[in-house]
């Protein structure tokens, strides 16, 4: 037998036992319903439900739309399912209209309509005659869940069951029960939207209940905790680019040996010793530190100290506490994995323990060369031995004041990122183009990608480029003629002069930006027409947010919603963007990104429309 036909058999007993055996289906005294359980194909289709009911009856879990169809403006109403806070309006099932919202006394045919679907879903329409309800369950192909890992999850249908067995890394909120979930299939640490795993968006309750019930630790709860492996099901929704599970069924918890009792770490530049203080119930607690990490992480010993029996805890945890060095760094920031291991016959139990480490925000890179120039840190250091004729490449962190009209120079500052709280290299007295003199201090602004050519010194403790020193290249042009400004068309922004026009003040016009995509977070689909995706200045995701600018909900080339049959981008793809930029911070990060179904693809490896 189907599940879905025991689905229906199991939902009419439980709904209506108190019937007499010759009472239509849904029979509640004074309205009826002639099924309370609708199932369509997967393709485009309708259904009908017929009310009987001896006075006025309405839906009452419905919401509206205006719509323009066939050139006419209408309505159109959608049933609304019970969702987990107001925040989660994306739960809305917009795929079901009802062509009617009322009626009277009498018999009355509710028709149903659906779109096609690649997934199982399903809502509920509620019958309100005078207080007396009628519910009716509709269904659009099965919902049975696929098994499935989280690197499928990640790049799976809307809307689509899924089974998944993983470690619960973080429970992010136990009212509805937030947390995620990750079996190591996915390298969930280089996204922006699920840093912390597959995220898990209500959890049901034993009793099979949603809300405010705290489903882990309630008094229904099931009592998972950060580490145990987790099996549960549930249908994937993906909202504001984070892909998640929602309102889930628990099919198994098995408890973990293992505890790690010491938050995540972050040590300063200058490194040390940290500890790890681990709690297991198996035979031993091992660690294991990652290759990649091996350079600069080194153990250093561990002291063991065995749990202490209680009235109320007869097999109490041991705990071991792991010490280890961090060597200094001199480099970018860096993150590194030590591995924590007990085990119990069969059963085994693993935690990944993240190490970070404070680095240099922009770490020295070139060779001074004009083939190779400084980057701002590596200019800086070699102003303290001093360098001739060194090429330097910046962004205009704080724009010239004047001119000097007798020289026809300027002074300006230039910085890795283009803003004045990084480190600064003050460009003193500089020529144009070609060694021109300056005529208007506006021929420089903040954001300007510049690479500059003079005498690095250190001046009464500040870095500089002395003196007679020019302009190599201004926005990637050598000459002054015809040049275009930054964040045009002819000129487009760098991911790093986005970054400067962004926090130069306030954005409001239509830009131009190009990069090369790095990381897909979702391609471009019907549904939301449009697509998500990261670029940076090589094509490299760098996981870093004053590094990466996130294309976010841009339309496809021509400025049109995307629809079957056109593109997609892919990774290494050269783009260029046009629209309105924008700053989202949220819990302290902040992303640099398009404004959302405000920007397009413009171009696409030299492509437009």
């Amino acid at each position: 037998m189907k599940l879905k036909n025991i689905f229906g058999i199991a939902l009419s007993a439980l709904l209506f036992t108190a019937c007499a055996e010759d009472d239509p289906i849904g029979n509640l005294g004074s309205v009826t319903v002639d099924k309370t359980f609708v199932t369509m194909p997967m393709t485009e289709n309708t259904a009908t439900v017929t009310v009987t009911a001896a006075s006025d009856w309405k839906l009452e879990n419905l919401y509206s739309v205006d719509a323009t169809i066939d050139g006419q403006k209408k309505k159109l109403y959608y049933p609304v399912p019970v969702t987990l806070n107001k925040e989660k309006t994306e739960g809305v099932p917009t795929w079901l209209t009802v062509d009617k919202t009322s009626g009277a006394a009498g018999e009355t045919v509710i028709t149903l309509k659906a779109g096609k679907t690649e997934a199982g879903r399903e809502t509920e329409i509620c019958i309100n005659m005078g207080g007396l309800k009628q519910f009716v369950k509709v269904r659009q192909g099965e919902l049975t869940a696929s098994a499935a890992k989280c690197s499928e999850i990640m790049t799976g249908t809307a809307g689509k069951n899924y089974r998944v067995t993983g470690r619960v890394t973080k429970i992010a909120g136990l009212e509805y029960g937030n947390w995620f979930l990750d079996d190591g299939s996915y390298d969930f640490a280089s996204t922006a939207k699920n840093q912390d795993g597959l995220y898990i968006y209500g959890t049901l309750d034993k009793k099979g209940k949603s809300g405010k019930v705290n489903p882990i630790n309630g008094a229904d709860g099931w009592g998972f905790e950060v580490g145990d492996q987790v099996t549960v099901e549930g249908p994937l929704s993906i909202y504001n680019g984070q892909y998640e599970l929602v309102n889930v069924t628990v099919v198994k918890i098995v408890k973990s040996l293992l505890q790690v009792l010491t938050p995540e770490t972050t040590l300063e530049l200058e490194g040390g010793q940290f500890e790890v203080k681990v709690a297991y119930k198996g035979n031993g607690a091992f660690f294991e530190i990652a290759d990649e990490t091996k350079s600069w992480i080194t153990y250093d010993n561990v002291t063991y100290k065995a749990g202490t029996k209680t009235i109320f805890e007869q097999n109490p945890a041991d705990t071991a506490t792991f010490k280890f060095t961090v060597a200094p760094n001199t480099l970018d920031k860096r993150s590194g994995v030590i591995k924590f291991s007990s085990n119990s016959g069969s059963n085994s139990s693993v935690i990944s323990f993240t190490v970070n480490q404070k680095g240099v925000a922009f770490p020295p890179t070139g060779t001074g060369t004009e083939a190779d120039p400084f980057n701002v840190t590596a200019a800086i250091q070699a102003a303290g031995a001093g360098m001739t004729g060194a090429y330097v490449k910046g962004i205009i962190s704080k724009a010239p004041e004047s001119v000097n009209t007798k020289y026809g120079s300027c002074t300006y500052f230039i910085s890795a990122d283009g803003k004045e709280t990084s480190e600064q290299l003050q460009v003193y007295s500089g020529l144009f183009l070609q060694k021109e003199k300056f005529t208007d201090k506006d021929q420089l602004k903040v954001g300007d990608e510049v690479i500059v050519v003079g005498d690095l010194k250190m001046y009464n403790g500040t870095p500089e480029l002395d003196k007679n020193n020019w302009l190599y290249s201004l926005n990637g042009k050598t000459s002054a003629g015809g040049e275009a400004p930054a964040g045009s068309k002819e000129n487009p922004f760098t991911v790093a002069q986005a970054f400067a026009y962004l926090d130069g003040g306030a954005a409001t016009d239509d830009v131009y930006v190009k990069g090369k995509v790095s990381k897909i977070v979702y391609p471009f689909d019907a549904e939301h027409k449009t697509g998500t995706f990261w670029i940076s200045e090589d094509g490299v995701f760098n996981n870093d947010l004053t590094k990466d600018f996130e294309a976010y909900g841009v339309f496809w080339l021509g400025n049109k919603p995307w629809a079957d049959g056109m593109g997609q981008v892919a990774v290494g793809d050269e783009v260029v963007l046009c629209g309105k930029l924008t700053k989202y911070t949220k819990n302290d990060k902040t992303t640099y990104e398009t404004s959302s179904k405000k920007a397009y693809v413009y171009s696409i490896n030299g492509k437009t429309e």
